[in-house]
């Protein structure tokens, strides 16, 4: 074979391929490497098209807590009670998962120092102040991180402390007519300052009540409980109201041990062969009926007229005669009865 006929055939390949299937045909070796090394390069070129894009890198997490925006503060008897809550998120809206400590500061003094209940919760410190402490108090916090990172400073509360009344005294309760009733004393301590009275049943929990005397009726009720009552004198400042020393707590058994009153203003009258006796009615709403005592003797020796209860303010004696003695006792549905009317003669 001549060198130019070689060259011909080099230049000239007889080759026949499909992209479909890769079958291919090949007259030499040169030929072979020359199509698998194009195809190569195809393969290559699709598998880099189908490579993502390298985007915009994204800006870093700033684990700086949010300032707290709701810090408040209030006076009960001579303590400052601040209350707040603990930022929920960072700067960068993140989740606060990291928070360690809150540092309040009392007119740019720090006051303390302490552990950050959870994110998002709230919390509360109590300070106390002296009964003759004078001035305004102005409260900030700051909330650090595990890592260092400090919040900005919270919104500023401030209170001006005040003198309050004592703690109430002799506070007493009793049940009666399927009701509580509780009653106190004023403070032996600065009574003048008691304004009014703030009293709740903490067990079983029931919401409290602001009176201006020193009474309360509780309308629920449930026989054979335990009821606890606390009650706290207030100071009034203008339209506020500033709790006192306190509260004095007063537990109270429902059963029910009052009697009735007792009867009054007896008289009798004839009528045929008998005596129409009569009195005034109760007025208890727990009032079951009476019963009716005589006897021939102002101080001893009283029967009574019927073996149950009289549920009238009247009773017909069929035996009356002038000169016999009667007395009426109410009773209530909880079988208390009331001590006996006065002796009343008849005429």
């Amino acid at each position: 074979m001549e060198i130019r006929d070689l060259k011909l055939d080099l230049a000239r390949p007889k080759v026949q391929s499909s992209f479909s299937d890769f079958e291919c045909e090949m007259q030499d070796s040169s030929n072979l490497r020359f199509l698998f090394s194009g195809k190569l390069i195809l393969v290559t070129m699709l598998f880099l098209s189908a490579c993502g894009k390298v985007g915009d890198p994204l800006p870093p997490f700033i684990r700086i807590p949010e300032a707290v925006k709701d810090l408040g503060v209030t006076q009960s008897g001579y303590s400052l009670v601040l209350t707040w809550t603990n930022p929920p998120r960072n700067i960068d809206g993140s989740t606060a998962t990291n928070l360690a400590r809150v540092q309040i500061k009392s007119n740019d003094t720090i006051v303390a120092t302490m552990d950050v209940t959870g994110p998002g919760q709230p919390q509360s410190y109590v300070i106390p102040v002296n009964a003759s402490a004078s001035g305004d108090r102005r409260f900030t916090l700051l909330v650090y991180t595990s890592q260092g990172k400090v919040s900005n400073v919270s919104n500023a509360a401030s209170i001006a402390p005040t003198q309050v009344p004592g703690r109430v005294v002799n506070a007493r309760g009793f049940a009666d007519q399927r009701r509580i009733i509780v009653e106190w004393d004023k403070p032996q301590e600065r009574p003048d300052l008691a304004d009014a009275y703030a009293i709740a049943r903490v067990d079983p929990p029931g919401p409290p009540e602001i009176l201006s005397e020193t009474r309360y009726e509780d309308t629920y009720y449930e026989p054979s409980k335990i009821f606890r009552y606390q009650i706290t004198a207030l100071r009034r400042i203008g339209g506020n109201t500033v709790p006192g020393l306190g509260p004095e707590t007063v537990t109270v058994m429902t059963d029910d041990k009052t009697p009735p009153q007792v009867p009054t203003e007896l008289e009798i009258s004839e009528v045929g062969n008998g005596g129409y006796l009569t009195w005034t009615a109760n007025s208890e709403t727990d009032f079951a009926g009476y019963r009716v005592f005589r006897s021939e003797h102002s101080d001893r020796d009283f029967k009574p007229l019927s073996d149950h209860l009289i549920t009238t303010n009247a009773f017909l004696d069929m035996s009356y005669r002038p000169g016999l003695y009667y007395r009426v006792s109410a009773v209530d549905e909880f079988n208390n009865e009331s001590a006996p009317s006065a002796p009343f003669r008849a005429p």
